[in-house]
């Protein structure tokens, strides 16, 4: 009796799995690549608008500068959380701060 109930319990459970994988569920790493998608969309769109008004829009530098900052904050994001996986190892936490810095200065004083 024992192993029927063992086994009906490990059914029940293995159906309760299948259930779940059929629903969406929001992680850190799909929320990451939905940014990312949204992030190479306007960067294509800021080059379709660059030819179509031949190198002179306002509106194609705005998706551009869009999509550089999507792809900033992304790269930021990610290299945070890999110098973050190296534990406190000092020359990569200062190596990543002068770097984030150094990007986060530079684009602002181009914009």
């Amino acid at each position: 009796m024992d192993a029927n109930k063992e086994n009906s319990q490990k059914a029940e459970k293995d159906k309760a799995k299948a259930s779940n994988k059929g629903k969406n569920h929001f992680n850190f790493n799909s929320i990451l690549s939905l940014v990312a998608f949204i992030g190479i969309g306007c960067i294509a769109i800021s080059l379709l608008l660059t030819l179509i008004f031949e190198r002179d829009s306002n509106l194609s530098n705005t998706f551009k500068a869009v999509g550089q900052v999507i792809a900033y904050i992304l790269c930021i994001i990610l290299a945070f959380s890999w110098v973050k996986s190296r534990g406190k190892s000092i020359p990569w936490i200062v190596c990543y701060v002068v770097f984030v810095v150094t990007i986060v200065v530079l684009f602002i004083l181009t914009i």
